[in-house]
Order: structure tokens, then sequence, then C-alpha cells
């Protein structure tokens, strides 16, 4: 017989297994067929490894806990992210595919030409999302480069102006031009980003220069300014965060997100703004390999990312996503440092595999002004 002193503790205990029981049946249902049918396989595997030029690792840690919950993986289950700039990305996956050993499960990285190639080679599983419907739409519209079912668009993201208001004579600039960041008055005071070691750089550059812009005469300017040559995003933060160079002309956002995570003051410092001119959107392919040591978490972890809660999670770690989802809204905590692509002059490639043909070329013009 059961206390009568007991049964609140009881109803307590009943109501949370309730509303656990909701919340499971409430998740279960945001499922697609497709995700439910390879829960099993993935958790008999019992890990995933990608391969992105983006995660953080706090990136990676959060994407792992709610990859976990999201399928019900368990506490065991291991993520693991490798990552590396654009450019080794992309050599070190067409290395592995060329020596039949591939060491990754999943590739999220700006490389319409490599994705390309690679799925004629069938370096790619052959996916069956269910989550992709909802991105479909929204890529077509931004000529987002894509060739479902081997490669879809996982994320955009673009490069913004950013400068440190506080540093000596910097507290009333604004850039939202071109012609702001390469004023006379600023020498000394720019970081010009190294084309010739970033792809996402030379894209953006390519993507300028299809726009109407004159990035020669660009180049030239920025060098009369005698600027700081630099190519990491982090390094070149910490760079204007010093004071050293405080005019980043390219950077992303997510990096002063998670500056001031790290250093809250820095908010009251560090400001970041567009261009007038158009910003270029260089967008993230995503695949799932063939051969890889957890194909079937591959797959999982494919749609866990067009899904809205690991967009959300990328969103809320790193601050420079921009997805392609239908109705997608970005969560209020990071909202301040999102940008409105329906605002902006949006630029793009216009053919992201030919666009590769034209980089080498388009360096060397570079490296004519800038050594």
């Amino acid at each position: 017989m059961t206390d009568c002193r007991d049964l609140p503790v009881a109803r307590a205990a009943a109501g949370l297994a309730i509303a656990l029981a909701f919340a499971a049946a409430a998740a279960a249902s945001d499922l697609t067929p497709q995700e439910k049918a390879l829960i099993p396989l993935a958790k008999k595997e019992g890990a995933v490894v990608s391969m992105s030029s983006l995660f953080q690792d706090n990136t990676v840690r959060a994407l792992e806990e709610g990859f976990r919950k999201r399928y019900g993986l368990g506490p065991d289950f291991k993520y693991t992210n490798i990552r590396k700039g654009t450019g080794p990305t992309v050599s070190t996956a067409r290395q592995e595919i060329k020596a039949g050993r591939v060491t990754f499960d999943v590739i999220m990285v700006a490389g319409a030409g490599f994705f390309h190639g690679a799925a004629e080679e069938g370096a790619f599983q052959k996916l069956d999302s269910g989550q992709w419907k909802y991105h479909e739409v929204n890529a077509k519209k931004a000529h987002a480069y894509y060739e479902y079912p081997y490669f879809v668009v996982g994320s955009a993201y673009t490069f913004q102006p950013i400068w440190n208001a506080s540093c000596p004579g910097m507290e009333n600039v604004k850039i939202a031009s071109y012609d702001d960041v390469l004023d006379p008055k600023y020498r000394g005071k720019t970081i010009a980003s190294d084309v010739t070691k970033s792809v996402s750089y030379a894209l953006t550059t390519l993507g300028l220069r299809e726009g109407g812009y004159d990035v020669k005469a660009m180049w030239k300017k920025l060098k009369a300014q005698d600027p700081l040559v630099e190519f990491r995003t982090e390094a070149k933060m910490q760079t204007v965060i010093s004071c050293e160079r405080p005019i980043d002309m390219w950077n992303l956002v997510g990096r002063v997100f998670q500056a001031i995570e790290k250093e809250p003051s820095l908010a009251k410092k560090v400001r970041w703004g567009t261009y007038k001119e158009g910003q270029v959107l260089l967008n993230r392919q995503l695949a799932a390999m063939k051969g890889s040591p957890h194909p079937n978490a591959g797959k999982l972890f494919v749609e866990f990312l067009l899904s809205e809660e690991g967009i959300n999670i990328m969103a809320e770690r790193e601050a420079s996503i921009i997805s392609f989802r239908e109705g997608y809204k970005v969560p209020a905590s990071v909202k301040r440092y999102m940008i409105d692509l329906s605002e902006l002059k949006v630029l793009g490639v216009k053919n992201e595999v030919e666009a590769y043909k034209q980089l080498k070329d388009m360096r060397d013009e570079w490296r004519k002004v800038f050594q």
C-alpha cells in the first residue's frame, strides 16, 4: 500500500515519465523514414568521422551530443572531425580517393570542381535523403552547385569586412564599400587575404570579377596600403583585435562571435559590415564517402547536418552559416551576427566547376601585384 505522503513524489515521477515519453515521441515523429532506417546501422558502427574546414572544437562536441540525442545512439557513440583549410581538405580527399583508402565518412567543404570530379569517379555513396527536399528550392535559386543523389549543399558562407573601432584612428570608421577599405588613410592598417593559399578567397575574387568589379584595380590600391598578407581567418582576427592591423577586408563574422565569447569586452570594440558591391556566396558541398569506415553513420550524419536541429547547432557555435533550408529561422542567440540575404546584393560564382580552371591564372595575376 502506498503511503499518502509519497503520492506527490509518485505523481511528479509519473509526470516526468509522461513528459519524457512525449518528448521522445515528438523527436521520433520529426525523423524521416530514411533516418529511421539508418539509425540501427549507424549505432552498430559506433562512430562517424567528418572532414570539414568549418567546425571548431566546441562545435564538434555540440554536434556529437546533438547527433547522439536525436538518433538515440548512446553515450559511447563517437564523432570526430578532421579540420583543415579548404584547399588542404580537398587535397587530402583527392589523395585518399586515389589511394583507395578513405579514412573519413563525410566531407563538407567549398569545392564544386572536386565534388564533380569525385562523383564521376564513383567516390560518393548514393544518398537517399529525406532532408534535402527542404533545401533544394533555395539552392536552385542561389545557383548553388549540387549533383543529388551524390552530393548536396550543406551550407554557404561569405567574407565580410571586420574592424576594431577601439584602435587609434578607428573610432568613427564604417565600412560599407570596397572604396571604404581602400581609402589611402588606412595605409598600414589593413590585411590582404592571401589568394594563393585559399580556394575560398580565390572563389570570392572570381565572384566579384564576374559581378563586374575591377579586381585588378582593387589589388593595386590595396597593395599601395602596405598591407599585411595573411591566410588563416583566426590569425587575422587576432591581428585585428591586437590593433596590429585593425581592418580585415575578408573574414568570417563567426570569428567575431567566437572572439566575443572568449572576451565579452570585445563586443564594444569589434565591428563588421557588408559590401554594397555585393557579397559573394561560397557554397559548402556535402557528401558521404564510398568505402569509408562508417558508411551508414556517414549517410545519417549528412541527414543530421541538413536537419533544422543540426543547422541550429552549427549556427549557434559558428555564426557564419547561411542555410538554404526553407523557412529556417536563425536562433535568437546569434541573430545579430547573421546577414539577411534579402537585403543584400548577392553574388555567386556562375559556374563553380569551370571556375576552378581559372584559379591558376588569377593567382598568377595576384602574385604579380603582391609579390
